[in-house]
């Protein structure tokens, strides 16, 4: 059975009292199962999206599921200021060098990726995207985050709070499983 999500209602005096219709309108459209871990279905739907919307993308820019990885990978850490090199990706997919080469070597082919020499060592390489990799997967997460400034910009200051720290308690949870043990 599922029930209509009800909307977050602004209260009087509420300075988000303003998009209180955008999200009752959202709402009226979302939907949730009626069970006591609804909130926990929810994050498998949310994860089940973000897995069809990294195959959509995959498919707009031509590349394999490795290769994408890669490159989203390499668009994270650049924008930190962190140096990427081969052996990082190799670790951040789980697959050989020799599997890594590959798909460096099909990035660079297609123009999405160039290395530069270490300049700290002078014998490895940097990998950086392109301009047109960095265009395409900066587009692709502006997008990405522009509805979801829209989805959220019905929130009122409160709601917000707990959307963060509930946010933040999952992704804490998730940053700390999957660890080997010592």
């Amino acid at each position: 059975m599922s029930i209509p999500v009800p909307p977050l209602a602004a209260g009087p005096g509420d300075p988000d009292a303003d998009a209180a219709p955008v999200v009752a309108a959202l709402a009226a459209v979302a939907t949730v199962t009626a069970v006591p871990n609804g909130v926990v279905d929810a994050f498998y739907l949310l994860q089940n999206a973000e897995a069809l919307y990294q195959t959509r993308l995959r498919d707009r820019l031509g590349l394999r599921t490795n290769e994408l990885c890669a490159m989203q990978y390499i668009y994270r850490l650049e924008t930190l200021g962190r140096d990427v090199r081969a052996l990082d990706v190799t670790r951040n997919l789980g697959v050989t060098s020799g599997a890594t080469s590959v798909i460096l070597a099909h990035l660079v082919a297609r123009g999405y990726l160039t290395r530069t020499i270490n300049p700290k060592d002078g014998r490895g390489r940097l990998l950086h995207l392109s301009e047109e990799a960095a265009s395409a997967v900066s587009h692709a997460l502006d997008d990405s985050r522009s509805d979801l400034s829209q989805i959220v910009s019905g929130l009122t200051i409160r709601d917000s709070e707990r959307v963060v720290n509930l946010l933040a308690a999952v992704t804490k949870s998730l940053e700390q499983r999957g660890h080997p043990e010592p």
